[in-house]
Formats: C-alpha cells, structure tokens, sequence
C-alpha cells in the first residue's frame, strides 16, 4: 500500500497553482535572519584576522592555509565552506 501526502498534481487544475513567489509572500515558510554576500563574508573574515593578530595566526588557529586565506582576502579564490563554518556562519538559499 502506498501512502502519499502531497497531492498529486493532476487533482489541481494548472490555473489553481501559486508560482513559488506566491507560495512564499503569502505563507509563514522560510526563517528571519541575516544575510551576508561574498563581500560581506570577505569583511567578516578581514576583521577575523584583525582579532587574531595576523594572517598566520588566524590560518594556524582555523587549520587552514595561510596562502588560501590571502588568496580569498585579494579575491583570487572563492570562500571556501571551511572557512565559512570557522567564521560560524552557513550556507543558505534564498527566494529572489
């Protein structure tokens, strides 16, 4: 016996349907929060090593690679998802 508890979409005819905006402007889904673009998580990790004292001393404390840390610092490479869960923060999808 197959128990399913989404209905299936030939019970609702197309012109019912809410497109995905509708469903979030409309409902209570979705969490309150802060939200932080490359940039933003580039100046969190800047202040990071400032607290720190140096580049070496947050890479050694982070257990990460000093050359990766400047690297991500000058924009040659992208945040990594170490260095995002040392800087307590995590990777999320929002709605446009």
């Amino acid at each position: 016996m197959r128990v399913s508890l989404v209905p299936s979409p030939r019970r609702f005819p197309s012109a019912h349907r809410k497109s995905n905006a509708e469903l979030l402007a409309s409902s209570n889904l979705g969490k309150n929060g802060r939200f932080f673009d490359g940039a933003d998580v580039i100046e969190l990790l800047r202040e990071a090593v400032i607290r720190e004292g140096s580049i070496s001393a947050f890479a050694k404390r982070a257990g990460l690679h000093r050359a990766d840390i400047n690297n991500t610092l000058k924009g040659r490479l992208p945040v990594s998802r170490t260095l995002v869960k040392v800087l307590g923060l995590r990777k999320v999808y929002t709605a446009e």
